[in-house]
């Protein structure tokens, strides 16, 4: 039995865009969710989607009384080789800690070899 390769998954939902007529602008709404998982990308997609779906109805329904019908939705999955680095800086005083959000980077999933230049190989 060989060993499986964990990925890191990123999905993305959103629902059709549409006009509003009382703020007068065009409105979508978007939820950007992550995993590391070790199973094919199909059965990640079918998982993440029943469990992101209601979540992002509930959710959009709760903050704006507006529901979200799951025909009106699209879901897109991308399997990834990089790793995500987000970084916060804590300060605290007492009980009461604020974060401070640094850049975020991107790693590769595997290093890559390096390769030395200018040297000649011995013979």
């Amino acid at each position: 039995m060989g060993i499986t390769r964990i990925r890191l998954y990123r999905m993305t939902i959103a629902s059709k865009v549409w006009y509003d007529e009382s703020a007068q602008r065009v409105r979508e709404f978007e939820m950007h969710f992550k995993v590391a998982r070790r199973e094919s990308i199909e059965d990640v997609r079918r998982h993440l989607a029943s469990r992101g779906v209601p979540y992002f109805q509930q959710n959009v329904y709760r903050q704006q009384r507006r529901w979200i019908p799951r025909r009106d939705l699209r879901v897109f999955l991308q399997p990834s080789d990089t790793i995500v680095i987000q970084v916060r800086g804590m300060e605290g005083r007492g009980k009461r800690w604020e974060a401070t959000p640094f850049p975020s980077r991107n790693l590769s999933y595997t290093k890559k070899k390096r390769t030395r230049s200018g040297k000649s190989s011995p013979s």
